[in-house]
Parts: structure tokens; C-alpha cells; sequence
């Protein structure tokens, strides 16, 4: 896996007493890419690029919750400073993940998923249900409404958002809807948007709304208002990953106090710095998470300019 050498870790990254205060969860295993320019195979999954690009900022205050095989190397992930104590290690492969991405921008995904085919509640540590942001990543909305069942049961009161994905939106449109209507922030592009609520019509869900709309940026969707934020140009080479990175920067900022408009900003530009490299934590990627955690300590949150 490329980039992972930070200009310095996060300022908590060596203090183990600090309480997790975000949870991914999500799927982490062997990634291929097939694009114009060639085939990238590397350790990835939603769960992987959104905890990678959370504990590069917030450090030790990131939990992971993933099921994983004997055949992964995780310590890219510890020397980010992500806590694993959610991360589980069963017998069996990990999850191998395959995105063929097309010229015309569809793409086509397969997934075996290995060790995390079906949901382990009980690997899920309690500790996390203090946690104030729990994100579910992209994965089977049926997998995603049963760990929404699992936080509701245990009288979870973390804000818990929810990814989207194409694939799983055209196999599985009425589950994606009901992972939509009962998460408290829903991430979704222009794609996935029209095919769960039609091509022309508003937002209809019932949670506020980060529509990613990849090189023009992201707009966030709160009480029927909608405010954008736009993207830096990038070269694009693999388009995989900026949405989870967009997810995982946005949601570590909010947890470290910046505002969410603000949070919005930095994470569209994490997300197009991203797409320049193959894999989901690039060369790119990690100079342009630096230069946030530059900027934040110049510009204390809500007094940042973008």
C-alpha cells in the first residue's frame, strides 16, 4: 500500500487514554482497480479509506469495527493510530473487492466478501456505543439496516451516518431506502440519489444529506437548505475512494469541533487529492491531509478561509 508516511502524526496519536469518539464500520480487505491507465491491487474496502482518513487528522480517537481474515496486514492502519479493539480476525479470506472503472464514468463491481459476508454484532465493542459518530460504510444495505437495528437496541445516541453505493442502490433499492430513512446523515452521488428518488426530483429523505458530486465538489442538505462547496481540479486516475475519504475527513473534523460546512470544505478537498493516485491512501492523499492539519492549527475551526 502507497503513502502512508505522514509529514507527523496526529497530535494524539501516542495517548491511548483518549476515548474513541468516531467508529467506522465497514469492510476491509484486498481492493482491484481496473482503469484506462492500468490495474491497482492494494488493502482497501470502505471501512479501510474512511478510518485511514479519519486517524490521519483525529488519530486514536477512530475505532474500526470489520471482520477481517488471517491474510491482511493491518499495520498501516496502527501506525495511523486507528484503535482496532473492534477489528476481528476470523478463519477464512478477507473481503476481495473489484471496481472496473469505464471511460464513459459507469463502472462495474464485484465483492466476495469472505469472513465479513454475514453481520457479527457481538464483535462490536461497548466501549464504541459511546461514541458521538458511528459511520456505516458502503456495504449490503441489509448489512447496514442490521447494525442500525443493533445500535437502536442498545440505545445508541450517536450520530450515525450511512454511505450509498450504486451497486447495491440497483440490487437493493427498498433496503438502501430504509438504511436512508433511518440514519441520521446519509452520503450519496448524483447516481445513487436518482436511483433511489428518481431523476428529477428533490431530496425526499428523511435525514440531512451530503450529495457527492465528484470533480464539482459536495453539497450538504439540511432542513430543505442546500449549500455547496466546490472541489480543486484534479488529474484523475482513480476515481475509487473519494467518496469514503470524503466521509471519513468530513465526519473526523465534526468530531474534532469544526463546524459542518466548514468540515465540508476540507473534506472535498481531501476527496479530489485522493482520486489523483491509484489506491485509497496515496501519495496525494496523505500531503493533502497534512496540509489540513496545517491549516486547522493556523486557522482554529470557524475561522478557517478555504
Amino acid at each position: 500500500m502507497q503513502g502512508l508516511e505522514l509529514e507527523q502524526p496526529p497530535s494524539d496519536a501516542g495517548v491511548s487514554a483518549r476515548p474513541v469518539e468516531m467508529v467506522v464500520v465497514g469492510h476491509v480487505g484486498v481492493s482491484t482497480v481496473r482503469t484506462q491507465d492500468g490495474e491497482h491491487t492494494s488493502v482497501g474496502g470502505s471501512g479501510y479509506a474512511v478510518a485511514a482518513s479519519a486517524a490521519a487528522l483525529i488519530g486514536r480517537r477512530v475505532g474500526l469495527v470489520a471482520q477481517v481474515g488471517s491474510d491482511l496486514d493491518l499495520s498501516p492502519l496502527r501506525r495511523l493510530g486507528v484503535n482496532l479493539d473492534g477489528v476481528t480476525e476470523l478463519p477464512g479470506p478477507s473481503a476481495r473487492l473489484c471496481i472496473e472503472q469505464f471511460v464513459d464514468g459507469n463502472r462495474e463491481f464485484t465483492a466476495e466478501l469472505g469472513v465479513a459476508d454475514s453481520v457479527r454484532v457481538d464483535f462490536f465493542p461497548l466501549a464504541y456505543l459511546h461514541a458521538s459518530y458511528i459511520h456505516l460504510g458502503t456495504a449490503p444495505p441489509q448489512q447496514q439496516l442490521a447494525w442500525l437495528q443493533f445500535l437502536n437496541d442498545r440505545g445508541c445516541t450517536a450520530q450515525i451516518s450511512a454511505d450509498m453505493f450504486e451497486h447495491y442502490v440497483r440490487c437493493s433499492r427498498d433496503e438502501s431506502r430504509k438504511v436512508c430513512d433511518a440514519a441520521n446523515l446519509v452520503f450519496m452521488n448524483q447516481a445513487e440519489h436518482e436511483g433511489l428518488y428518481g431523476r428529477d426530483g428533490d431530496y425526499v429523505g428523511k435525514a440531512p444529506l451530503i450529495l457527492k458530486r465528484g470533480p464539482d465538489g459536495a453539497s450538504l442538505f439540511v432542513d430543505g437548505l442546500r449549500r455547496d462547496v466546490n472541489a480543486p481540479r484534479a488529474d484523475v486516475v482513480d476515481p475509487t475512494g473519494g467518496g469514503e475519504i470524503l466521509a471519513g475527513v468530513f465526519l473526523a473534523l465534526c468530531a474534532d469541533g469544526v463546524p459542518e460546512f466548514e468540515a465540508l470544505g476540507y473534506a472535498a478537498r481531501a476527496a479530489a487529492s485522493c482520486v489523483e493516485d491509484f489506491g485509497v491512501y496515496s501519495p496525494s492523499l496523505a500531503a493533502a491531509l497534512a496540509r489540513i492539519r496545517r491549516d486547522l492549527r493556523t486557522h482554529p475551526a470557524g475561522k478557517s478561509a478555504h
